[in-house]
C-alpha cells in the first residue's frame, strides 16, 4: 500500500519542453454538438461525447500532425491556452 513513489497531479507522463515557435490548429469536420448545462447573457457551456479532432502545424516541420483537443483554459487579459493531444508520439519534436 506505501508507494515509495507516489504519483502527484503535477507528475508528466512525458517531458514537456520549452519551444518558440508558431502553432496552427485547424479543426477537422463540421459541427460540435452537445448537451447544454448552462446558459448566461454572455455565453453557453455544454458537454459532448466523442472527441475534437485537429491538425496541428507547427512551424519549421513539414506535414500537419493529427490529434484531438483535449483543453481550452482562460488565461486572463484576452488570452486561451489550448491542449492537443497528438495521435501519435513525435519524439522528434522534443529531441534537440
Amino acid at each position: 500500500m506505501n508507494d515509495p513513489n507516489p504519483q502527484t497531479s503535477t507528475d508528466r507522463r512525458f517531458e514537456r519542453v520549452d519551444f518558440e515557435r508558431t502553432v496552427t490548429i485547424r479543426i477537422v469536420g463540421g459541427a460540435i454538438v452537445g448537451s447544454g448545462q448552462n446558459v448566461s447573457e454572455q455565453g453557453v457551456f455544454f458537454v459532448t461525447e466523442g472527441s475534437i479532432p485537429v491538425k496541428v502545424e507547427i512551424e519549421g516541420r513539414e506535414g500537419a500532425l493529427p490529434g484531438k483537443l483535449v483543453r481550452i483554459e482562460n488565461m486572463g487579459a484576452g488570452m486561451v491556452g489550448i491542449a492537443v493531444k497528438f495521435d501519435d508520439s513525435h519524439r522528434d519534436l522534443v529531441d534537440g
